[in-house]
Parts: C-alpha cells; sequence; structure tokens
C-alpha cells in the first residue's frame, strides 16, 4: 500500500474517532462546567459562612462589652444615692453619663452586625436555592455522559482499535507529520486537491484555496510515496479518487 494511500486510511478512521470522541467531549465539558459552578457556590457559600461566624463573633464582644458597661452603671447608681456632696454627685453623674454614650454607642455596632447577618441570611437563601437547581442539571449531565458513553462506547474502541492499525502502516516520520498537523487542525492534516478549471490547469488546496501548481498536483497524482504539502497551509496533499481517475485519462 502506498505511504499516501495509507495516510488517507489513517485520515478516515482518525475523523470517525474524533467525531465520537468529539460527542463524549461536549458532554464531558458541559458536566465539568456544571461542576465547577457548583464548586464555586459552595466557595460562596462557605465565604457568607465565615463572614457571619466574623460577625456573631463580634456581637458577643459588643454583648460582653455592654454587659460590662451595665455593671459598671448599676454601681454608679449605687454610688450616686450615697454621695454626700455636690462635687461627688456631680462626678458620677459625669461618668455614668459618659458609660451610656459608649453603651449606645456599643448597641449601634451590635444592631449594625444584626442587619448585616440578616443580609447574610438571604444570601445564603439565595445560594442554597442556586445549588438546588445547579445539583438537578448536574444529575441530567451526567446521565447526558452516561448515556453517549453507553452509545458510542464500544464503537469508539473499535475505532480507536483500527486507527492503531491504519497508524502502524504509515512510516515513522510520516506519521509524526500526520499526528502534528492533525493537532494542528483539529484533525484536518490532509487537504483534497480541488480542481478549478481542467482546460487551463487551475487546481487549488481544498483546505485553503491555494494555487497549486499543475505540476504540484501530477506529482500527488503519479507518486504515492511522496509526501507533497500545500505551501500556504502546509497540509498533506491528496487527490480524490474520481480526479485522479480523470487525471491518469488526460
Amino acid at each position: 500500500m502506498a505511504v499516501v494511500e495509507s495516510l488517507l486510511n489513517l485520515f478516515r478512521v482518525d475523523a470517525q474517532v474524533r467525531g465520537l470522541r468529539s460527542r463524549l467531549t461536549q458532554a464531558e465539558r458541559y458536566l465539568a462546567a456544571q461542576e465547577k459552578q457548583l464548586a464555586d457556590l459552595t466557595r460562596q457559600n462557605q465565604e457568607l459562612a465565615s463572614r457571619r461566624k466574623q460577625h456573631q463573633a463580634s456581637i458577643a464582644a459588643n454583648e460582653l462589652e455592654m454587659k460590662t458597661h451595665d455593671q459598671r452603671l448599676e454601681k454608679l447608681r449605687n454610688d450616686l444615692n450615697s454621695a454626700t456632696t455636690t462635687k461627688q454627685h456631680q462626678a458620677v453623674l459625669t461618668e455614668m453619663n459618659s458609660i451610656k454614650a459608649k453603651r449606645g454607642e456599643v448597641e449601634d455596632r451590635m444592631l449594625a452586625e444584626m442587619e448585616q447577618i440578616e443580609k447574610l441570611a438571604e444570601q445564603f437563601q439565595t445560594i442554597e436555592t442556586q445549588t438546588a437547581e445547579r445539583l438537578k442539571v448536574r444529575e441530567r449531565a451526567k446521565a447526558e455522559l452516561e448515556e453517549r458513553r453507553n452509545d458510542v462506547g464500544a464503537r469508539l474502541a473499535e475505532l480507536e482499535t483500527e486507527r492503531t492499525q491504519a497508524a502502524a502502516l504509515v512510516p515513522e516520520k510520516v506519521l509524526a507529520l500526520f499526528e502534528k498537523l492533525a493537532e494542528d487542525y483539529e484533525g484536518e492534516a490532509l487537504a483534497a486537491i480541488e480542481e478549478i478549471d481542467r482546460r487551463n490547469r487551475e487546481y487549488a488546496c481544498g483546505a485553503c484555496n491555494m494555487h497549486l501548481p499543475f505540476e504540484q498536483v501530477s506529482q500527488v497524482t503519479s507518486k504515492g510515496d511522496l509526501i507533497t504539502r500545500c505551501p500556504s497551509c502546509t497540509r498533506i496533499l491528496f487527490v480524490a479518487e474520481e480526479m485522479r481517475a480523470s487525471l491518469v485519462k488526460k
């Protein structure tokens, strides 16, 4: 079997393998996207939980501070009742007013922290709803992936075996070139030569439409072991059987 013919056989099998793999890849990517969104929601939930703990810790600290102020106010009230001079009375009142002002500031901070916790509770609810919806989507994505694996799994395994066998018939250096071009062009390593005008011997690369000299076309037709590449896109050129027959007759 000529090298180009072996390449064509590999090219055709490879296209089928890539087609089936693509179906699986699409389903895998869709599932991965759902997993990522769920991970993002989990991260957001954890961040909210961390913020809530911080607010709760702040409230606890404020409650302790308020308790300290209340205890001090209680003592000052007793001192006020036992004051014997105007100066003592005024000093106690001044301190009581200062403590009350501080207590008011603490109370305001507590209220602000509680408001933040209420807002966080709303955000928790939103994330919980989004997570429940995303879990359903993920389960559907899992089922779709499993269905596609069942549909194409056996056939894909067969084709991959065929591809391995076809690749074994291609010389090592040529195979390396094919694999590189297939990677660069998403499987389109070969390009058919297209006939533009037979009378004027005008031909072009079927992939990039680059004009090809007739000598190059003739070379591809007559020398099955010679690898000829498009000077523009660098794909390996081949001639379809119908065109080959007409060129040979000519």
